[in-house]
């Protein structure tokens, strides 16, 4: 059995009970993690201490082995909203689908996502929700400032870098047509029954911009709620220019995740920036060639695995979902689907 097909246990707790209505649980926050023990339970901490507060925390523990399973089994006690499901580790798009898939069962009508190394500010969640039902917006972010100077934006945002000049260039408290989506970001339940899931065999990388594409391309619309904050890590991607800058950039990553990167660049290039593919095959053949000097294995993976994505070709492995395990409440008390 591979490792996507481990099966994946749902720890619901005690105090499960059945669903009445379609939204008795309107507001459900997601969080992924996988070994950040200490990042989550300041995540954590700053959810449950939202007001509001989320109805329900669903914990997608993607094979953590630093003692997170035990740590959130003894947190039911100060946080009895908390639903724990864990599985393999199948990356962070895989805990994604998962963590969605389950707050749509227990009838969510906003779905909070985060990353556990992301701390919603006071306030954060009931901002978010003001300015999406106050425009009508079916996927809103907060502001995403650097944990390192909160006076800088985590993700650079339309070219801004500051969080004080993103702020200003709101309308109305919103900036439209611009989000850093899964970070602190709130989603209405009809963005999944128009465009489906998070593509969970992207694994890591390029994920969440896929599914940003897929929801513009729907005409499900997007903003920034500049006055709700989320704490986050400063943005490290390596980007090295090319030809002087001609040719614009390339990303330089870790060699074991190369692959997943090309392969999705692959696919989104073909699905949504069909005009991307040959920029894409001449910036990184000349990488490959010159920058590296002459590097033809690595110049072979990035052929390899961007034509798969072009092609929609992703491996067994990942594109198979954890088996469900039992759940551990008995059978009339798991909450059913809608």
């Amino acid at each position: 059995m591979s490792e996507a097909q481990t099966p994946r246990t749902l720890d619901t707790g005690a105090q499960e009970r059945p669903r009445e209505t379609p939204w008795e649980t309107p507001v459900v926050a997601v969080v992924v993690t996988h070994n950040r023990l200490a990042l989550l339970k300041t995540c954590l901490a700053a959810i449950h201490g939202q007001e509001p507060r989320p109805d329900r925390i669903v914990v997608v523990d993607n094979g953590s082995s630093d003692g997170t399973a035990e740590w959130l089994a003894e947190q039911r006690v100060v946080m009895p909203e908390l639903l724990v499901v864990r599985q393999a580790n199948i990356g962070s798009a895989g805990a994604y689908h998962t963590a969605f898939a389950t707050a749509l069962e227990l009838g969510a009508r906003w779905i909070w996502s985060t990353d556990d190394d992301g701390i919603p500010a006071p306030g954060a969640l009931a901002e978010l929700l003001r300015q999406g039902e106050r425009h009508d917006l079916d996927l809103v972010g907060p502001t995403v400032v650097a944990a390192e100077d909160r006076g800088d934006l985590a993700f650079t945002m339309q070219g801004f870098t500051k969080a004080d000049a993103f702020t200003a260039a709101a309308q109305d408290g919103i900036v439209p047509g611009t989000i850093a989506l899964f970070n602190g970001t709130l989603l209405r339940r009809r963005v999944f029954e128009r465009i489906g899931n998070i593509k969970r065999e992207m694994f890591i990388w390029g994920d969440e911009w896929e599914f940003t594409l897929r929801a513009r391309r729907a005409g499900l619309r997007d903003g920034t709620a500049v006055h709700a904050l989320h704490v986050h890590p400063r943005n490290r991607r390596t980007q090295r220019p090319l030809a002087g800058g001609f040719l614009g950039t390339v990303e330089e990553m870790p060699e074991n995740r190369a692959p997943y990167f090309f392969r999705n660049m692959g696919y989104i290039h073909a699905t949504y920036e069909r005009k991307s593919i040959a920029r894409m095959m001449v910036k990184y053949t000349l990488y490959y060639l010159l920058h590296r000097r002459a590097d033809v294995k690595g110049l072979r993976g990035f052929w390899t695995h961007y034509r798969a994505g072009l092609q929609n070709r992703y491996p067994q492995d990942l594109q198979a979902s954890p088996t469900a395990a039992a759940p551990a409440v008995p059978p009339q008390s798991y909450p059913k689907s809608v």
